[in-house]
């Protein structure tokens, strides 16, 4: 069981910083990508921590980008909502709720929510 979550973790973790890469890429640019990853190592957020760190990444974001961290969120929740086939529920959680959720799925946090089986067949 825990070799099948860290399986999960690492799948997750791979999946999540491809999607933030594209949507740092998309609206700021591949240079300025790079600055952003070297600001947050900086600050004690290595890239590849951030799907272990999602709420400081989250907080980095904001910290860096100002408003334009909600529209990064949102961009990166959407495309985590289709890449792992979710319907939103009501409210609007932030993309770092939506992540953390998604992350904790074999934990059995929302497996009754979104159904295991259909969320890992997309990663």
């Amino acid at each position: 069981m825990e070799s099948q979550n860290s399986d999960w973790q690492e799948k997750f973790g791979t999946c999540l910083l491809e999607i933030v890469d594209e949507a740092l890429a998309k609206f700021f640019g591949k240079e300025a990508v790079e600055l952003i990853y070297i600001y947050l190592e900086d600050n004690g957020l290595k890239k590849k921590d951030i799907s272990n760190k999602i709420k400081a990444f989250s907080k980095c974001l904001k910290e860096i980008l100002g408003e334009d961290a909600t529209l990064v969120g949102n961009y990166i929740k959407n495309k985590l909502y289709a890449k792992f086939n979710i319907q939103p529920k009501k409210g609007n959680p932030s993309f770092a709720e939506v992540a953390i959720a998604i992350k904790s799925l074999d934990t059995g946090f929302v497996r009754s929510s979104y159904g295991a089986s259909t969320i890992k067949s997309r990663l």
